[in-house]
């Protein structure tokens, strides 16, 4: 069972609210995020969930910390299930919510 941040069951297997979405959802990338550095977003639940966390600066910016590459390109933070071996290549996308949550932030702070 994968409990990951973002992650849907697989198309049509039922789900605590019904069954699953049949089939991807139709979303832009962030224009600029991903020719910047972080992981490109595309769910709609990573748009959501950078929203709530702007104002929380403290946060964010220990995402953006922690969620580095290693020297192979790998997330340092992110790990293979178990292992303590980073399995995820950086930019991961915790490292992307991250960072748009601080351009979010500077947004509403006029930045």
């Amino acid at each position: 069972m994968n409990r990951s941040w973002g992650a849907d069951p697989p198309n049509g297997r039922p789900t605590r609210s019904g069954t699953a979405p049949q089939g991807p959802a139709t979303v832009t990338p962030l224009p600029g995020l991903a020719d910047s550095g972080s992981a490109a977003l595309t769910s709609p639940r990573h748009f959501c969930l950078a929203d709530e966390l702007a104002p929380m600066v403290g946060v964010w910016e220990r995402l953006l910390v922690l969620h580095l590459p290693d020297r192979t390109g790998r997330c340092r933070t992110c790990t293979q299930g178990g292992t303590g071996l980073p399995g995820t290549q950086w930019p991961c996308a915790l490292h992307g919510i991250a960072e748009l949550a601080r351009r979010r932030h500077g947004r509403a702070q006029g930045a």
